[in-house]
């Protein structure tokens, strides 16, 4: 019986101490310089009232990145949302593809429907606040608000990788423009059904160090 009791007590404070030891490596402090050279981003949007409509790996051609002190955390980017590109995914919801010509007019409806009617319409901005652990806290300026975004952290191997999800509505007041946008895009494109939560993501190739 004693004998029992011992291995359940010694059971018990290994996993303490392997749960200790776990929250400690997640805690360091960590960063991260990254390659700029390999930086990519996207974001994926939704469309029909089931929300099987996904078009996904939409991105900015134009876009300047930036860190004063060559880190991750504290990276700014600044993005010319007019230079919109959605050609990447041309799923039509139906399960064929679009015609190689409908991302232009994707891309035209999108800027001129939604973007444009954002206060400072064409730019978008964001910074890295903060990475910790499994977090990251992106700072997103669109349509005159500033919103901090969570994102969920993946490391693989030198590879970086975020990912979140914000509402152009609930996060950015913009019921007015996506209300524009809705006439333009909902029947004719989107099912009868336009999402204003967006997931984005980025990755970005990196040297970690941790202390």
């Amino acid at each position: 019986m004693k004998s029992g009791i011992r291995h359940l007590l010694f059971g018990v404070v290994g996993s303490l101490c392997m749960a200790a030891a776990s929250n400690a490596a997640m805690a360091a402090n960590c960063s991260y310089t990254p390659d700029e050279k390999g930086f990519k981003f996207s974001f994926t949007a939704f469309g029909a009232p089931d929300k099987s409509y996904v078009v996904s790996k939409n991105t900015f051609k134009k876009y300047e990145v930036a860190s004063s002190t060559g880190k991750l955390e504290g990276a700014t980017i600044n993005i010319d949302s007019t230079s919109l590109d959605t050609s990447a995914d041309l799923n039509n919801g139906e399960g064929g593809k679009w015609d190689a010509g409908i991302p232009m007019i994707r891309n035209m409806n999108v800027v001129s429907g939604l973007f444009k009617n954002f206060a400072n319409p064409g730019k978008i901005s964001a910074k890295i606040d903060k990475i910790e652990g499994e977090t990251l806290q992106l700072a997103v300026t669109m349509n005159d608000v500033t919103k901090v975004i969570p994102m969920k952290v993946t490391e693989k191997g030198s590879n970086f990788h975020a990912k979140g999800t914000l509402d152009i509505i609930k996060d950015f007041n913009g019921s007015k423009a996506f209300a524009k946008f809705e006439k333009v895009c909902t029947q004719a494109f989107h099912k009868g059904k336009s999402w204003s939560d967006v997931d984005i993501e980025f990755e970005v190739p990196v040297k970690k160090s941790c202390k």
